[in-house]
């Protein structure tokens, strides 16, 4: 690849917030799901934790160098960079370690719309109408993606799984269902202004899930994590099918990703058109990043060394580039992001020990020799909402 012939000229960084606490609304009904004692946590709930805080800023620091090496440098008297994070503990925080961590003690503003704990619209995944033809054309989406139930099917094993696990024949819920864990009834909840849910095993399932996972990035005792009953890889690999489908079908399917990604889209054109920041860093959450790769019309993908479709503290760089001699632009697009191990083993990062790098690819369109599309196939797909 003759590589040296482009030079980055500017980047939009959408990152998932760091590692945190299960979220509030979810302990509840993991306490129903189980008669097992579920861990106690040192951090408000969905509050990024320390050990997520330290993870983000090695991550800075990498992302700093990674952006040295491209021949971007960020001068400390005037920082040419702009951070705009969603206005939660969690997003908040993730932007300030990143930025710690990248340009400690240059002053850069973490740019957020509300007092902590408010959803900004931008990263809102909450459905804006809630009308029957809406509702419908997001059924008609699930359904096309679950051809003929396959999805459903190919999840039984990790549904037996995660009924062994939490012993769910013993639970509260057993005794409101009075079924198997995979015959819980799957129903779309679709209403205005609250976040679209696949209730059933689906949602039961990203729960615990969930918070088995992040028992593990916080690197709980073994015997901790999920009660000591997730002993290998394998297991993570199908368990972790459970959550990727879920985000999937409820936030990646084309109508909802079109639907809550019109702010983030028009935001990002905005930021690529303003010629102020060569450097973007936008923090939102895993809704943010599946929503927007489906509405953008991206590849499916399956991340190397990662079991989570759209990680923990993982991020997507777009990055536009010069073409040197004709001056052409170009686009490429990156997810990066730590491995399963990295996450666990909460090791520093930085260019000698450096996260993944996975290259997206774009539905319809086509690379050049060096691996590049045109500017103009990624530039055309910000303005479908226009």
């Amino acid at each position: 690849m003759n590589n040296n012939q482009y030079q980055l000229d500017k980047v939009v960084i959408l990152s998932r917030h760091g590692i945190r606490t299960p979220l509030e609304n979810t302990i509840a009904f993991l306490e129903k799901s189980s008669p097992l004692k579920w861990p106690s946590w040192d951090h408000a709930y969905g509050y990024l934790t320390t050990r997520g805080g330290a993870l983000e800023a090695f991550f800075g620091h990498y992302l700093s160098q990674w952006l040295e090496q491209k021949n971007i440098n960020i001068e400390p008297e005037n920082p040419d960079i702009y951070v705009y994070a969603n206005s939660l503990q969690r997003t908040v925080a993730t932007a300030q370690f990143l930025v710690n961590g990248a340009f400690a003690g240059y002053d850069i503003p973490i740019h957020h719309k509300y007092t902590i704990e408010k959803m900004d619209p931008i990263f809102d995944p909450s459905i804006k109408d809630e009308s029957p033809e809406l509702k419908q054309a997001v059924l008609n989406d699930i359904e096309e993606a679950d051809k003929a139930g396959a999805i459903f099917k190919n999840l039984a094993p990790a549904y037996q799984m995660v009924s062994d696990i939490l012993e769910y024949p013993q639970s509260q819920l057993y005794a409101l269902y009075r079924c198997n864990f995979a015959d819980i009834p799957n129903e779309l909840y679709f209403k205005k202004n609250e976040e679209p849910e696949l209730h059933g095993p689906l949602a039961i399932g990203i729960c615990a899930v969930d918070a088995f996972l992040l028992q593990y990035y916080s690197a709980f005792p073994k015997d901790q994590i999920a009660w000591g009953k997730i002993t290998s890889r394998e297991q993570w690999q199908q368990l972790i099918q459970i959550r990727n489908h879920y985000i999937d079908l409820v936030f990646h399917t084309k109508t909802i990703a079109q639907h809550i990604s019109k702010l983030l889209i028009n935001k990002i054109d905005d930021l690529l058109h303003n010629k102020q920041h060569k450097v973007n860093l936008l923090v939102g959450h895993d809704s943010t990043i599946a929503a927007l790769l489906g509405a953008l019309d991206f590849a499916p993908y399956q991340l190397p060394n990662q079991c989570e479709n759209t990680p923990i503290g993982g991020m997507v760089i777009f990055q536009r580039y010069r073409h040197i001699s004709s001056g052409k632009y170009f686009f490429k697009a990156e997810y990066v992001y730590q491995s399963f191990e990295q996450l666990y083993t909460g090791q520093a990062i930085d260019i000698n020990n450096p996260p993944q790098h996975y290259q997206l690819q774009l539905e319809n369109a086509s690379v050049n020799n060096d691996g590049y599309y045109d500017w103009a196939d990624f530039a055309k797909r910000l303005n479908i909402n226009e």
